[in-house]
């Protein structure tokens, strides 16, 4: 009986052990991915606003248009999603956000903007997009979805080729279109009720 509990304490203890050994590992692996997020975060917030700084260059010198247009060849290499900048006249704001292109037949040109976090500001600031645009389109900033219907918070005229700018204080969901969708949807109200 004390062979068996001989072995039967060296199994345990060899199991103990190895199950120490892989959490040691995990808990290891889990604080060097952290600290690598980190290094990352802080890299990426340098890059975004060294490239804001360098897009900013770019309008003082009219040069901007020839590096937002694409040709038909780059159309399918177009990334559907891509981040948002938010600045003020101090800088760039350190709130994260992305546009995405909504695939709506109904209305072509749609982008949806959605903020990790909503927040109401202290100051007005100004969200910069890239979308496909020309000089003098309507770009119509509008609240709401497609479920509960649409309110527009604002109609800009793009300046630059491929860029949207609009002001606010409220960073929430926006959905910026092309399209008049407000007034295609109060059409529609309109024609279903007659």
């Amino acid at each position: 009986m004390t062979k068996a509990r001989k072995l039967a304490l060296i199994v345990l203890t060899t199991v103990l052990f190895g199950v120490g050994f892989f959490a040691a590992t995990v808990i290891y692996a889990k604080t060097d991915s952290n600290v690598n997020a980190e290094d990352s975060k802080s890299v990426y917030c340098e890059s975004a606003e060294e490239n804001f700084k360098d897009f900013l260059a770019q309008d003082e010198n009219g040069d901007s248009g020839s590096s937002t247009e694409s040709s038909g060849e780059d159309e399918d290499l177009v990334r559907l999603t891509q981040r948002v900048t938010v600045y003020d006249e101090n800088g760039i704001l350190p709130y994260s956000g992305t546009l995405s292109k909504i695939q709506d037949a109904f209305y072509p040109g749609t982008y949806k903007i959605k903020f990790s976090n909503n927040a109401i500001l202290s100051t007005t600031a100004t969200i910069l997009v890239t979308m496909d645009v020309k000089p003098g389109d309507s770009v119509y900033v509008l609240t709401g979805n497609k479920d509960v219907g649409y309110k527009e918070y604002a109609e800009v005229t793009v300046i630059d080729a491929g860029s949207v700018e609009f002001e606010t204080n409220i960073l929430q969901n926006y959905t910026l279109s092309t399209t008049d969708i407000s007034s295609a949807q109060a059409a529609m109200a309109e024609y279903v009720t007659e």
